[in-house]
């Protein structure tokens, strides 16, 4: 049975902790500071100074009012144990720090107002858990809205094993950028995995096929293409190449290969749906 990119992404982050860390910094302690002298803690900032200004208020009265009617304390210990509400709870505390961003920003404003603590922490830890569940942050007017990044990443990370589907995930990790030989190590695993499969992949998509491994045996990823000492697999322009111009092509690997995983998980359903083509075309003649 194939696991969800929730249940993946998952099985490396302990939701426990991490919903902890997010209500110790939203709820325990002091982010932003007012006029030099006074400290508010995330929600109480809010409640002061944005929430009656905010387009999705609706008819809440107060920051405690719109969280009585979420069921806010629930959702906190469902966060724990339970995906579909660690991102929710996640997606509710990114849109109240984006109202604060927001008052950052708003040069009208009749007061000073300064950021302390872990106050750009708490977006760093949120975006990294994002990331992790392939989801990312967008902003839609005056809302925060958590959507799936990219929705070849996870189809490619449902379908294979666990372990290589957390490669496939942490590729595009904004940790991984400019760290060429970790992505390396990632095709590597993902040019194991398509090779058993390497002829059936040539009848599908020849020329994809060829692509795919001729980059992997002659970029710098199976061997060792930039070094004179081997002169049988020296390439002379890959040896020329930057470290950013090598991890672009690395870049353009990854999507090929992430492809080429697609087209093979589809081999299964092209034949059912030849064979409902046939018993409509049988019925209709």
């Amino acid at each position: 049975m194939r696991k969800s990119i929730f249940d993946i992404a998952s099985e490396s982050i302990n939701m426990s902790n991490e919903t902890n860390r997010l209500i110790s910094m939203t709820e325990s302690e002091k982010l932003l500071c007012v006029n030099t002298n006074t400290y508010y803690k995330l929600f109480e900032f809010i409640d002061e100074y944005c929430f009656s200004d905010w387009d999705y208020r609706g008819h809440f009265i107060d920051v405690k009012d719109f969280l009585k009617s979420i069921d806010y304390n629930s959702l906190k210990t469902r966060a724990t144990f339970r995906t579909d509400d660690f991102i929710t709870l996640i997606e509710l505390i990114y849109n109240l720090w984006y109202l604060s961003q927001k008052a950052f920003l708003n040069e009208k404003r009749g007061y000073k107002l300064q950021w302390c603590g872990n106050y750009y922490h708490l977006k760093d830890v949120m975006d990294d858990i994002l990331d992790q569940y392939n989801q990312k942050a967008y902003i839609d007017g005056e809302r925060v809205l958590i959507i799936e990044d990219k929705p070849e990443v996870t189809a490619v990370a449902e379908i294979v094993e666990t372990n290589l589907a957390l490669d496939v995930i942490r590729y595009n990790h904004r940790s991984l950028q400019g760290e060429v030989e970790l992505k390396k190590q990632i095709l590597i695993s993902l040019g194991a995995e398509l090779e058993p499969k390497r002829k059936e992949l040539q009848t599908i998509n020849k020329q994809l096929s060829e692509d795919i491994f001729f980059m992997l045996n002659n970029i710098n990823i199976r061997h060792n293409n930039r070094s004179k000492k081997d002169k049988s697999k020296y390439k002379e322009c890959v040896a020329k190449m930057s470290k950013k111009q090598l991890e672009k092509w690395y870049d353009e690997l990854y999507q090929m290969m992430l492809l080429a995983i697609l087209l093979l998980d589809n081999t299964d359903r092209t034949v059912k749906v030849k064979e409902l083509k046939d018993k409509i075309t049988g019925i209709t003649t």
